[in-house]
Order: structure tokens, then sequence, then C-alpha cells
């Protein structure tokens, strides 16, 4: 007798994890640098918005004839990266009639230091069309409250353009089973007499990312009062007062999450 084995095969389908937006800018609120880019510029003009021939949308940021003193024209931006980590900076860019005295550069920086991602100082550069750029930024990006990105736009005459479209700032979210490091400063577990406006304070602490903090206050038979604080970044002192409503004994104690899971 012929004994038949089937076998059967598991599959396990494990949901895919896409890159989470950190920061996105297609320059549509029509105005610079009201969304919070900072401009600089060693010349008379410098990086404004314009409606001429954006990459997508109606606005795109522009940085016609800055100057030839380099860098002519400088747009700057901070973007926290707490919480994630593999870092992707990608924006779109044309260059109209660049020669080889003019420049365009993009830059991101770790906290200490810039890191050019893009030049073209030396090379002559006239697009035809947008030019979709990407990168992936080494570790140093990752977790960064100090991150920033730069664009810069050298040029000298009145036919010369850099335009930037759609910057884009991604990540992965950092999930983390580590809980947030909770110690409590004042007061101290003693008795006091001289009033009765008490005063909490603690130190609040977490690897990845912080995001808020609630203060409970008890007497011996029910809650007294709460006070929620927003946290952010990896350490923050929280401090709250208030009159407690009589003489008595009373437990305190904060509740910390941090925003990685």
């Amino acid at each position: 007798m012929r004994k038949l084995i089937f076998l059967i095969l598991l599959i396990a389908f494990l949901p895919s994890v896409s890159a989470a937006t950190i920061f996105f800018d297609g320059f549509e609120t029509g105005t610079l640098p009201s969304t919070g880019w900072n401009l600089s510029s060693t010349g008379t003009k410098n990086w404004t918005n314009s409606t001429t021939n954006p990459f997508q949308g109606a606005w795109h940021a522009q940085a016609q004839q800055p100057g030839t003193i380099e860098p002519a024209a400088v747009m700057e931006h901070n973007v926290s990266t707490t919480g994630y980590q593999n870092i992707n900076f990608s924006y779109a860019r044309r260059l109209i009639a660049l020669d080889i005295a003019d420049e365009f550069q993009v830059e991101w920086f770790n906290g200490t230091g810039w890191t050019i991602l893009e030049q073209t100082g030396g090379a002559a550069a006239n697009d035809a069309s947008y030019l979709n750029k990407s990168f992936l930024l080494s570790i140093a990006a990752n977790n960064n409250a100090d991150f920033a990105i730069k664009f810069e736009c050298t040029a000298g005459a009145t036919s010369e353009f850099c335009r930037v479209d759609n910057v884009n700032i991604s990540g992965d979210k950092i999930s983390d089973s580590t809980p947030p490091v909770v110690r409590l400063l004042n007061p101290a577990n003693n008795t006091f007499t001289n009033n009765q406006l008490a005063f909490f304070s603690a130190n609040i602490s977490d690897d990845v990312a912080l995001a808020n903090a609630t203060l409970h206050v008890w007497n011996s038979s029910s809650l007294v009062g709460t006070n929620f604080t927003a946290l952010s970044g990896l350490n923050s002192i929280v401090n709250r007062s208030f009159a407690l409503p009589r003489d008595g004994t009373y437990l305190w104690n904060y509740l910390a999450y941090d925003s990685s899971g």
C-alpha cells in the first residue's frame, strides 16, 4: 500500500513598514520664510516663492541672480528627527543656465557639522526639467533633535536660477521596549509645616523620544489633582505648583510615556 504524504507550506505575510514623513514643504503657502526656513544672503537677493514652472502645485522656491559671493543665497531649516531612524532626504530641483562660476549646493547638519550631498561648483548645469534627488543619510541623522538641511545658490546673471520643490524628510519610526525613566525631585518624603502650596518636580528621560507625562496627587481617600505635560526630546524637567486642599498625608507620582511604542 502506498502512503501519500501531504506537505502543507505555511507562508507568513508580514505587514510592510513604510517610511513616515517627518517634514514636507511644497512651498504652497506662497511665502518665504514664514514656513520656518531661515534665509540669509551675501548679495542683494535671496530665496523666494515663485509660480514660474513649479515641479508640482502652484509654487516653488527660487533663487534668481542672488549674487557671486559664495554662498550668495542660503535657505536653511531645522527638522528634528527625534524618534526616527533610516532618514531619507529628497527634493526636486531645476537649475537654469548655471555656468562653471556658479554653484548649487545641498547639505545636512548632524548637530556638529555639515555634510555636502550635492554640489555643482566647477561644472555647468542647465536642466531641461526637474530632477528628483534622494539621499539615504548616515546613522548620525537618526533620532537627532539638531538635524537640519540647507540649500545654497550662487549665480550672478539675471538668466540664472536655482529652483527647489517638494522638500521631504522621511524615516522609520523607532520602536523600543524600554519605558522612560522617572526620577522624583521635589517634594522629598518628609513633613512640611510652612504652607499648603506644594511644588512638584521630576526629571524624566528616555533613550528614544519622550511624549508626555501626567502628575497625580492623592490624599488618603481620593485623587486631589492631575496635570498633563507634553514632552519632547530625550530629557526633561517638569514642574507643577498647586495648593493642597488641607493638611494631611499625600502621595504623588508621575506617569510618563515615550513616543516610540
